[in-house]
């Protein structure tokens, strides 16, 4: 997918392509659906007030930038050369939450259905991926005067909404922080929706299934259940299925669940580097909505994007909290949650931050 820049005329279709090259850079490299939607989504009319030193900017559908400006905006023509600055000193911790949210639960406070730790190092030229099992119990900060001390990991969301200590993302930011012992600097929010509208938007992901998959209470949107089968084999996904296969946990645990999202990523990740078209700006404001929350600017995204498009496959790294590293316990009003081994999690670290 490496294209040489130029600032010689280019053709229509040509000129689509670039403008969507910082969206998909950033998506593949990142193994992350969730980075690619943030790109765009990012570019919401708050964004562009303050990069337009003020100025009032016209906008489109949805409250957006018109889409001539959105191309604009993320042409690397313009922002990757020279290259835009890096974000913090050093290593960037990148938080990435996955949220069930559904359209009449817009103003509800929610939990997190997916977590994950992206660091970005252009130091020793390394990406990590660490996810984070939801049941984790840990100490939650900072809500000591609510009197909650400990609780499952993902409800820091929730609780940074109620209680607006933030907003699910820097309350989010701020547990992850605390518990596994490096900054957490920034934070994107996406929910189920947006991501199975960016599977489809690439045309559908393939999946290596090991073992068929049998979960006879798969929740579906309507607060049901539905028996869900997914054979062995290679299988071609379209986003409701890539959906259903990260986040079934009957067949296997939550621990199944965490090795199936790094693969559907890696899945992705493939699928886009083979695109010879991808999808139009157009396209993607009208399928992502209000899918995505973030705390990225643009220009962090494409500093971001030009520094992670020269990480080698074998410098990215996926990693997760594997069950030896926790114990399965009770809380005394009957809830089921990990208590984390701390030790454990520090030799895990280790591995995030490479041989830093």
């Amino acid at each position: 997918m490496a294209q040489t820049l130029s600032s010689s005329p280019r053709s229509a279709s040509a000129g689509r392509y670039y403008r969507l090259f910082a969206v998909i850079l950033l998506a593949s490299t990142l193994l992350s659906t969730w980075l690619g939607i943030a790109v765009v989504m990012a570019a919401r009319a708050q964004r562009w007030r303050a990069m337009a030193g003020g100025e009032q900017p016209r906008t489109g559908p949805l409250g957006l930038p018109p889409i001539s400006e959105v191309g604009r905006m993320l042409n690397p023509i313009e922002w990757l050369s020279p290259a835009p600055a890096w974000p913090v000193p050093g290593r960037l911790n990148l938080l990435v939450l996955g949220v069930d949210r559904r359209p009449e639960e817009k103003e509800i406070p929610v939990r997190s259905d997916g977590i994950m730790l992206i660091g970005l190092d252009p130091i020793s030229n390394t990406i990590s991926v660490l996810s984070i099992p939801r049941d984790l119990y840990v100490p939650i900060p900072g809500l000591e005067e609510r009197g909650i001390s400990q609780n499952r990991i993902n409800t820091a969301c929730f609780y940074g909404d109620y209680y607006q200590r933030g907003g699910c993302g820097e309350l989010s930011k701020q547990t992850v922080a605390y518990n596994f012992g490096v900054p957490v600097h920034r934070y994107i929010i996406l929910d189920f929706n947006g991501f199975k509208k960016i599977i489809d938007l690439v045309g559908g992901v393939d999946v290596d299934v090991p073992r068929t998959i049998v979960d006879n209470a798969y929740p579906t949107d309507d607060y049901r259940t539905e028996r869900l089968v997914i054979p062995a084999g290679r299988i071609h996904m379209d986003g409701e299925l890539a959906l259903k296969y990260v986040r079934t946990r009957h067949a296997d645990s939550d621990f199944g669940r965490l090795k199936r999202q790094q693969q559907v990523l890696m899945a992705l990740r493939a699928k886009i580097l083979s695109l010879q078209t991808l999808p139009q700006i157009p396209e993607i404001l009208r399928a992502l909505g209000d899918s995505v929350q973030t705390d990225l600017t643009i220009p962090e995204m494409l500093a971001i994007a030009q520094f992670a498009r020269g990480v080698p496959e074998e410098r990215i790294r996926l990693l997760t909290v594997e069950p030896s590293m926790v114990r399965s316990w009770q809380t005394p009003s009957g809830a089921a949650v990990l208590i984390p081994n701390r030790q454990a999690l520090a030799a895990l670290m280790e591995a995030f931050n490479w041989e830093r």
